[in-house]
C-alpha cells in the first residue's frame, strides 16, 4: 500500500487533533454488534444508524439508542444519517417542508433529544444530497439545512456536527455545488463510496481537493465492497479493500471511515453486492485487523482517549 499522509488539521466542530482517522462501523445494532467483537481491541469509535427527521418519535428513538450506547463501555458516538426523504420513494422528499418551517416541531424535538442524549454526535443530514434515489432539490435542500442548523446552534448543542455528504453514484446530478448551504453552515465534508471506480474517480477526487481547500476534514460516511464482498479472500483484499485503504493513506482531508458490516445479498435491491461482513473471510479479516492497528486509526476506548 501506499504511504501515509500526514492529516490536516482545520478545527472543526468534532475534528480528532493530528494524524487520526476516526473507525466507524455499522449499519445496525446487529452489524456493529458483530463488528466490534470482531476488531476488539481495535474498536469503532463511531456508531452508524439511520433516522428520518420526519419521524415524531424521534426523542423515544434517541433514548433508544443511548440505550444501546451504554451496552458498550467505549461510547461509541453516534454517526446519524437523518434523511428528509422516503427510501424508494423520491417523489415524497419533504426538504422544501423543512425548509418552509412544515417540521419545525420534529426538529425541536430532535434537538430536545440530542440534549437529553449529553454526547458528541455526528449527524449526516439528507446524506446522499445529490442522489437521483432521494429526490432532493437544490433550494430546498440548502434551506432546509440551515434552517437545522440555526436550531442546532439556538439549542447551545455545540457537539453535534452537521456532516455534508455526497454521493459519486448520483447519474443525474453529478455537480455538488448547487446543494451546498455554505461554508459557515457546515461542520465535515463527506462522500459515500461502495465501488471500486470510486477509489479513481475524476469527481471524486474534486470533491476532495474542494474540501481541502476550503479546509473540511472529510468523512467517508458509507462504505462497502460493492460488487466484490469479501469471500474471495485475497482477491477480495486486492480489488476493493487495498485501493480503499491506500485512498485513505493517500488523501490528508479524510478524518473518518464509516464501514458497513452487511450482509447485501440478503436483500432482493442488493442481491449483487455481495457479503462485506468482515468476519465471513479469514484472510480478509486478518488483513483488515491489521489495517485498524496502524497508529493512525481513532478507535474506542473505555476513557474516551
Amino acid at each position: 500500500m501506499s504511504g501515509f499522509v500526514k492529516r490536516s488539521t482545520t478545527k472543526r466542530r468534532l475534528e480528532p487533533e493530528g494524524n487520526v482517522v476516526l473507525h466507524g462501523a455499522g449499519q445496525s445494532p446487529e452489524a456493529f454488534r458483530s463488528y466490534y467483537a470482531l476488531l476488539s481491541p481495535t474498536v469503532p469509535c463511531l456508531y452508524m444508524t439511520y433516522i428520518g427527521l420526519g419521524s415524531r418519535n424521534v426523542e423515544d428513538w434517541l433514548l433508544g439508542l443511548d440505550e444501546e450506547l451504554r451496552c458498550y463501555k467505549t461510547s461509541p458516538v453516534p454517526q446519524i444519517g437523518l434523511s428528509m426523504t422516503k427510501d424508494g420513494e423520491p417523489w415524497n422528499h419533504y426538504d422544501q417542508r423543512v425548509a418552509t418551517g412544515e417540521f419545525d416541531e420534529n426538529i425541536e424535538r430532535l434537538c430536545a433529544g440530542l440534549a437529553k442524549l449529553g454526547r458528541p454526535v455526528f449527524i449526516r443530514l439528507g446524506y446522499e444530497f445529490n442522489g437521483e434515489w432521494n429526490g432532493y432539490e437544490p433550494e430546498g435542500f440548502r434551506r432546509s439545512w440551515i434552517r437545522v442548523w440555526n436550531a442546532l446552534r439556538r439549542h447551545g448543542l455545540d457537539d453535534v456536527a452537521l456532516v455534508w455528504c455526497y454521493a459519486p453514484d448520483a447519474e443525474m446530478t453529478a455537480d455538488h455545488r448547487p446543494f451546498y448551504p455554505g461554508d459557515e453552515y457546515v461542520d465535515w465534508w463527506s462522500v459515500d463510496l461502495f465501488s471500486t471506480r470510486d477509489f479513481f474517480s475524476p469527481k471524486v477526487h474534486r470533491f476532495l481537493d474542494e474540501a481541502e481547500e476550503r479546509r473540511f476534514p472529510v468523512m467517508i460516511g458509507e462504505t462497502a465492497p460493492r460488487y466484490v464482498g469479501v469471500e474471495k479472500g485475497i482477491y477480495s483484499w486486492d480489488q476493493w479493500f487495498q485501493p480503499y485503504f491506500s485512498l485513505i493513506h493517500a488523501r490528508p482531508c479524510i478524518k473518518a471511515t464509516c464501514y458497513i458490516n452487511w450482509n447485501w445479498a440478503m436483500y432482493p435491491q442488493w442481491l449483487d453486492w455481495g457479503d462485506s461482513r468482515i468476519g465471513e473471510n479469514h484472510e480478509v479479516l486478518s488483513r483488515y485487523r491489521r489495517e485498524m492497528a496502524m497508529p493512525w486509526y481513532g478507535h474506542g476506548s473505555v476513557d474516551g482517549n
